[in-house]
């Protein structure tokens, strides 16, 4: 699985920062938080998409509730699948909602995935007006595109990330901003409108070339004592003179999540068959409200933050087990909502949508 730790630890410092811009964020007005919606991505080669049952009517529904309910202003619709992508598209801008489009195809050749990416970015431009819709040119391709990093394997590279000595990151960051520069390429070629990147906080983030996008994009899982922290710590992205926007951020649903950010889903053991809930750890819905509500604030009193996405509004690949603590795997999931499905270990059952007690935070929130 992603190990988000272990790849920021390895990366951190490899390369020299260069200087950091001066200034300080003041308040500001409050900024309404907007989500993430997962159509469904393909993590191998061969599997089904992570979200496997898929209707117009439940996407109807469920795009409904996020404007309406949750009263957000915009959404990040992120997959593999370029129709769902596109039929999410339409929804949310009937919605009144401005959406950042992004293309997932993980562990493909570099040249299958710029295509995919065009494909995207084509039909993300026949549906902006003005700056309703927003490019992103993928998520993180450090660790998910082959060709940067050694490894067959998103898995591959995780392993091997840590024993890259420190003459070869320089190569590695070329490499990656050699890609990167192609995905400029092919999503200005055929999108008119902004494109921004959703890069790893303390990660690629750092080293992408910047001055090809209009936003900074950050996917945003640090965790400080202090918001005085957190507002030092977005300081070293405005050196581009971009506004930032937080393309993920939140935390799972127990005891140490907000502390374990990009990692919590780590808490359920894959290799068991069925996989399992580690022990040591506690559902805790308060620490999840709590962490969610606390991120709006910071990231809302930043002004050159244009705006945040909670990752992610709905999990229905993490369903909630109400009597089977072991099998309770909503507890490694980031969203707002419980799933509740009619056969809990069928992936493509009918389900239900319970809001959690961070889905009644982001509400009051955005009120």
């Amino acid at each position: 699985m992603f190990s988000r730790k272990v790849f920021l630890k390895a990366v951190a410092g490899a390369a020299a920062l260069a200087s950091l811009g001066q200034g300080t964020a003041s308040a500001a007005p409050k900024k309404r938080g907007g989500v993430c919606y997962d159509t469904g991505v393909l993590h191998a080669v061969g599997e089904p998409l992570s979200r496997v049952r898929w209707s117009r009517r439940q996407l109807e529904r469920e795009i409904g509730l996020i404007a309406g309910d949750l009263n957000c202003p915009s959404i990040t619709a992120f997959g593999t699948d370029l129709g769902r992508l596109a039929e999410t598209t339409d929804v949310a801008l009937r919605h009144g909602m401005r959406v950042f489009v992004q293309p997932r195809l993980y562990d493909h050749p570099q040249e299958e995935v710029l295509e995919h990416m065009a494909e995207a970015a084509r039909t993300a431009e026949r549906k902006r007006h003005g700056d309703n819709v927003t490019f992103v040119t993928g998520c993180e391709h450090f660790l998910f595109t082959p060709g940067i990093i050694p490894g067959d394997s998103f898995l591959e590279r995780i392993a091997i990330i840590p024993t890259i000595p420190d003459s070869e990151w320089p190569n590695v960051i070329r490499r990656f901003r050699a890609f990167m520069a192609k995905a400029v390429e092919v999503s200005r070629r055929e999108f008119r409108g902004r494109i921004t990147y959703g890069a790893a906080a303390g990660a690629d983030a750092r080293w992408n070339d910047w001055s090809l996008f209009d936003l900074v994009g950050l996917d945003y899982y640090e965790h400080f004592q202090t918001d005085a922290e957190y507002t030092a710590d977005l300081e070293g992205y405005r050196r581009w003179g971009k506004p930032l926007m937080v393309l993920e951020y939140g935390c799972c649903t127990f005891t140490g999540a907000a502390e374990a950010g990009g990692m919590g889903w780590d808490v359920v053991d894959h290799e068991a068959d069925p996989p399992v809930v580690k022990p040591g750890f506690e559902r805790d819905e308060r620490e999840q409200a709590d962490h969610v509500a606390r991120m709006l604030r910071v990231f809302g009193a930043q002004p050159d933050v244009e705006g945040s996405h909670l990752y992610s509004v709905i999990s229905p690949d993490s369903p909630h087990h109400p009597t089977c603590r072991d099998r309770d795997y909503d507890m490694a999931s980031y969203s707002l909502l419980r799933t509740i499905r009619e056969r809990f270990d069928d992936d493509n059952s009918p389900y239900r949508l319970e809001p959690k007690q961070s889905f009644h935070a982001f509400k009051r929130f955005n009120r």
